[in-house]
């Protein structure tokens, strides 16, 4: 009977997803794209065999969204978000429970690692292009890589999340949530990271706990906003805009030198003798890192790489330039966003730093990873470049913020921040660096939510 009824939950879900895509244009949209990229898995949802990832069911939401309006799109939503709730909660009792979330978690991790490593080889292949290379083609790849990364980066959030939706119906014999009673995947609460451990101890979920909270990350909410990307997808990228994932068998954990648990009172303090101790923990924690990625131990090697991104500032240079020398270069672009989900503070200290050593580009990246917080934090980190004399990388993450979201959006900074006279003025004028139009909207924006003149600095 237990089983029927999860059965049950599965199958409401099925149901809404046919109705839902019956109203979408199978050639078109993100609709179309998941049909040609993945057929079979699009199938397996339809007939409940398996559940989509959120991101999957939101940008089917925003194609609904053109199709039908705005107000049809919100209020579908509402009724996805519950059954899907309900649905992966039962898909995943049936499918092996916390053993075969881990395995997922484990794949997904691997999934993002090889995406953000092949985003970052296109984006050095546009930076060194010449009159002969074809830009127009690495910039296609580029964009399929970017989504795919996005996805990646979503589907490992839903997971932790799942897994520890899992482990709080486990502790206390109740039955998995009935409703859409997970955060919205990509932005969980504080607290909402280990809830109880699977098995022993050894194979508790601390290494993978975000103390931050609100991660940093492009999250699904994010993605119901995004374009599908032009054209076809390119034969280098890979298809994680699917909806299967691969599976494979998880190791024993093996602490490394960076310990990630107890890591969750923010940043680790400066060692007192900083030189040598730190390049002793770094040179050490990247061939451990390296050992692990050797065998193929994602999971683990995720782990080692949130600990590293929690430690001083001032070592996030040396990390990352070690890791490059190792030959984990794929590494950094994890290493930063997960320095991207840092509260504002560390991650203003953290981007100071790539930028005091010559980092540029890494900089520029974890500013950029920065804006899909809420505003005010934003806004916060913002403040805080700003005040260590740090203003051109204060107006980078302001203007990556500008370009992210709607000027109505960026506008509600003004009623987020403490100190309106210095970060509004910042604000136009990094919109401005990115376009007159984005500046003439975002001060009518402004000027609409009440902000005078005076305050943002135009006439």
């Amino acid at each position: 009977m237990a089983e029927a009824r999860l059965r049950d939950s599965v199958d409401a879900f099925a149901h809404f997803l046919g109705e839902l895509t019956a109203a979408l244009h199978p050639a078109e949209g993100w609709y179309g794209v998941f049909a040609r990229r993945d057929p079979e898995g699009l199938r397996a949802c339809l007939e409940g065999r398996e559940v989509p990832p959120w991101d999957v069911v939101e940008s089917l939401l925003h194609d609904l969204a053109g199709r039908r309006g705005e107000q049809a799109a919100a209020e579908a939503g509402a009724r996805a978000r519950e059954l899907h709730g309900a649905a992966a909660a039962a898909y995943d009792v049936l499918t092996g429970g916390p053993a075969a979330l881990r395995d997922r978690f484990d794949a997904m991790l691997d999934e993002l690692h090889h995406a953000t490593g092949r985003e970052r080889e296109l984006r050095a292949a546009l930076q060194q292009a010449d009159a002969a290379t074809d830009t127009a083609a690495l910039e296609g790849e580029l964009a399929w890589i970017a989504d795919d990364v996005a996805r990646a980066r979503a589907r490992v959030r839903e997971i932790r999340q799942r897994m520890a939706d899992g482990a709080a119906s486990a502790d206390t014999a109740a039955p998995p949530p009935a409703s859409g009673a997970h955060a919205p995947y990509g932005s969980c609460p504080p607290g909402a990271g280990v809830v109880a451990p699977y098995g022993t101890a050894d194979e508790a979920l601390a290494p993978y706990e975000d103390p931050a909270g609100d991660p940093a990350v492009e999250s699904a909410d994010d993605l119901a906003g995004r374009r599908a990307p032009e054209g076809p997808g390119t034969s280098g990228s890979t298809p994680s805009a699917g909806f299967r994932e691969n599976e494979e068998g998880r190791k024993p954990a093996k602490e490394g030198e960076w310990s990630a648990a107890g890591s969750d009172s923010g940043p680790a303090a400066a060692p007192s003798d900083f030189p040598q101790q730190s390049s002793q923990a770094v040179t050490s924690a990247v061939s451990h890192l390296a050992e692990l990625r050797a065998a193929g131990r994602g999971g683990e090697a995720h782990a080692v790489l949130c600990a590293a991104a929690r430690r001083p500032a001032e070592e996030l240079p040396r990390i990352a330039a070690e890791l490059e020398r190792a030959g984990l270069a794929a590494d950094v672009a994890t290493l930063l966003w997960e320095v991207a989900c840092l509260p504002p503070e560390p991650l203003a200290a953290a981007a100071g730093a790539l930028a005091a050593a010559g980092r540029v580009q890494d900089c520029v990246s974890l500013l950029r990873q920065g804006v899909a917080r809420p505003v005010g934090e934003v806004g916060d980190a913002a403040l805080a470049l700003r005040q260590a004399g740090r203003t051109a990388e204060a107006r980078e993450l302001l203007a990556a913020m500008v370009r992210a979201r709607t000027s109505e959006e960026a506008a509600g900074l003004a009623a987020t921040t403490d100190a309106p006279e210095v970060l509004l003025p910042l604000l136009v004028e990094a919109a401005d660096r990115v376009s007159e139009h984005r500046r003439r909207d975002l001060v009518h924006a402004l000027r609409t939510a009440g902000v005078s003149d005076r305050l943002i600095g135009v006439r």
